[in-house]
């Protein structure tokens, strides 16, 4: 069954704050495209030239965790301030796999001291271990091996914490490979249960539908706002209002069993004007009162795309304003609720 618009765009929340990503990091001509098709179903770009990855690509390992394959350090199209730049850019990852095929260069040890500065966890990866050969014939691989990883320890030992170990690995000839999905599983089985709990947390649905509240506000008081007002044609706002939390007709007609409306909003709050004795409001009295709503509302910290809002509305001279707002507010309210019994509906399935 397709999962409810809602339910996605909240889980897509969830992991945005989660740790279910690995950034593959490392030489340029280290395998690392080869290496993310061998452990994950996704196709990396794979070329010839040592510099194919340009840019950050982020790929599916399983349901839950992603790869993201990073540019080769030290190309000339990529500088390292540019490197670091782009790591800063995806802040949200805390592991790293670092990919060697050969010899640790200067540049590598430059990057390795960023990210270990950044407290980013880093697991060293030696892949093509199948070109890893003694040109005068002496030594086995094995011993090999083991020169690299104390190749490894007395270069970065200085520098960062992590255990000086390599993963080593083929993507031609599947060496370590099973044993590095294994232990990509591990990472993200830790995190997937953080996620779980976080998904079932109240504090992260409040903070996601006030989210969606605030962000509500930029999309109903755009400049074609005061011509829907002056034409009454509120439905265009509501339209707005469920497009944005990804509520459907549906959902409202299940949970409330009528149809809830802008216009019979403004007909309740108007009756409730009338019947109060003390309504007489002046006008900057009444503007003072709708600014103080809609930042309330809609949760706003700045004033001043609020008093920009309401003043186009004033300045049009439209009497009984003050209900036109408060059925707006009203409507957002009710929209954030249903949507809040959409996803607590959902977390009760799991």
């Amino acid at each position: 069954m397709e999962k409810h618009p809602l339910i996605r765009a909240y889980e897509t929340f969830i992991r945005n704050k989660s740790l279910n990503k690995i950034g593959i990091i490392g030489q340029p001509d280290a395998g690392k495209s080869a290496l993310i098709n061998a452990v994950c179903p996704a196709k990396a770009h794979t070329s010839v030239h040592t510099d194919a990855t340009l840019e950050t690509t982020t790929y599916p390992f399983n349901d839950y965790g992603f790869l993201v394959d990073f540019p080769g350090v030290g190309t000339e199209e990529v500088t390292v301030q540019k490197y670091k730049k782009i790591i800063q850019n995806e802040s949200a990852i805390e592991h790293y796999f670092y990919i060697f095929s050969s010899k640790i260069k200067e540049v590598d040890i430059e990057m390795i001291k960023y990210l270990s500065k950044q407290d980013k966890m880093i697991t060293f990866i030696y892949n093509k271990v199948d070109a890893l050969i003694d040109v005068n014939g002496k030594d086995d691989k094995e011993i090999l091996m083991r020169d690299k990883d104390t190749e490894l320890k007395v270069t970065l030992k200085p520098y960062i914490k992590t255990p000086l170990n390599y993963h080593f690995t083929s993507a031609l000839d599947g060496t370590g490979i099973e044993t590095l999905k294994l232990h990509i599983e591990s990472i993200f089985e830790e995190e997937q249960k953080e996620y779980f709990q976080r998904y079932n947390d109240a504090s992260y649905l409040d903070s996601y539908l006030n989210y969606k509240v605030n962000s509500s506000f930029p999309k109903l008081f755009t400049p074609s706002f005061k011509k829907i007002v002056l034409k009454e044609n509120f439905k265009v706002i509501e339209r707005t209002i469920m497009t944005h939390f990804k509520i459907q007709e549906d959902d409202i007609m299940e949970r409330r069993k009528e149809w809830i409306d802008i216009d019979k909003y403004i007909r309740e709050f108007e009756e409730m004007k009338e019947k109060d004795k003390n309504n007489g409001l002046s006008q900057l009295m009444e503007f003072r009162k709708i600014v103080q709503l809609i930042r309330t509302s809609f949760k706003m910290k700045s004033i001043n795309p609020v008093t920009v809002a309401v003043s186009s509305i004033i300045e049009m001279g439209l009497n009984n304003t003050f209900p036109i707002f408060q059925a707006i507010a009203k409507y957002v309210e009710e929209i954030k609720q249903i949507a809040r019994e959409v996803i607590e509906d959902d977390k009760n399935k799991i």
